[in-house]
């Protein structure tokens, strides 16, 4: 009952589920709604009332609410087939990220292999460069650009750029969590450290953790439509011409992926970029409510022993 009279006194934690319930829809479902196509076809031209070609894109119509982009797909269907791309991407990516960073807090609190070292050296490195330019300057070494499961190795370097600073976070839960009396108690019962890791530690630190993700989904996206505007995308091959270069090129239908002619589009077809970054912009403002809210509901039930 207290957990209850808690979320209903949670506005931020009430929208934030009623905006993540919409996208889930939308994202599941939303596929069968009427205005969606889901095979996505491709307009070569239609003909004006004059009678004469005009090539896509078109603007939002009747028969295109959203419009259409610069290859004549309908643009509604694009964002709505593209949010099971992205937001998989973004929870994959989110996944690896404290997949690695829970158990490097922990060593880094106990200070196991010289993981405190490693751990403060990240956050230092990093902290002078901003992680678009990290992420730029690994995603296209020639070894990444050429290999052929390129979309793993951005993958791992966008889960890895941002290690150091979700495990400094938990870390912190850690040292906060080590004065308390059963963890002292733990110890004192010779507790192994994987024990006092799952057992003593994890239990309470669920909730802040997942506060902690949530708010990371919103990051990543965040990143990734940086990465979209200087068209870097996950789902990219290298493809040779017939001149002999070779060019990439994308084949996703993921929200970022929209901003591949962002700087052309501002300039004519405005909507293709300004639906994109609404659909993201909705995103992930949804995440941050939610860990808002999450964050406060847990500063109401939440009471170490």
């Amino acid at each position: 009952m207290k957990i209850l009279n808690h979320i209903r006194t949670n506005p931020l934690l009430w929208l934030g589920l009623i905006m993540l319930i919409a996208l889930v829809y939308m994202t599941f479902f939303g596929k069968y709604l009427p205005q969606v196509d889901q095979k996505l076809h491709t307009i070569l031209y239609v003909m004006d009332e004059n009678k004469k070609p005009v090539i896509p894109p078109y603007p939002p119509s009747e028969e295109h609410l959203l419009g259409t982009d610069n290859t004549g797909r309908d643009l509604l269907s694009l964002l709505v087939l593209g949010a099971k791309e992205t937001l998989g991407i973004i929870a994959l990516i989110t996944l690896i990220r404290y997949l690695i960073a829970i158990p490097l807090a922990f060593f880094a609190h106990k200070n196991i292999l010289g993981s405190r070292i490693i751990l403060h050296w990240l956050n230092g490195f990093l902290s002078y460069i901003p992680t678009i330019v990290v992420v730029i300057l690994l995603v296209t070494l020639p070894p990444i650009l050429t290999t052929e499961i390129r979309p793993v190795y951005i993958l791992l370097i966008i889960a890895f750029v941002e290690i150091g600073r979700a495990a400094d976070m938990i870390k912190l839960e850690f040292d906060e969590l080590s004065s308390k009396e059963f963890i002292k108690a733990g110890i004192a019962c010779g507790a192994s450290p994987l024990t006092m890791f799952k057992t003593y530690y994890l239990p309470f630190l669920y909730g802040k953790i997942a506060v902690y993700m949530i708010s990371d989904l919103g990051r990543v996206l965040f990143l990734l439509g940086q990465l979209g505007f200087i068209g870097i995308f996950i789902s990219q091959e290298l493809v040779q011409q017939e001149n002999g270069l070779s060019k990439l090129v994308n084949n996703s239908i993921s929200w970022p992926a929209m901003f591949i002619d962002a700087f052309n589009d501002v300039r004519g077809p405005i909507w293709i970029p300004f639906f994109a970054a609404l659909a993201m912009t909705y995103t992930i403002f949804t995440f941050n409510l939610l860990a808002q809210g999450l964050q406060n509901l847990l500063k109401k039930k939440v009471r170490y022993i």
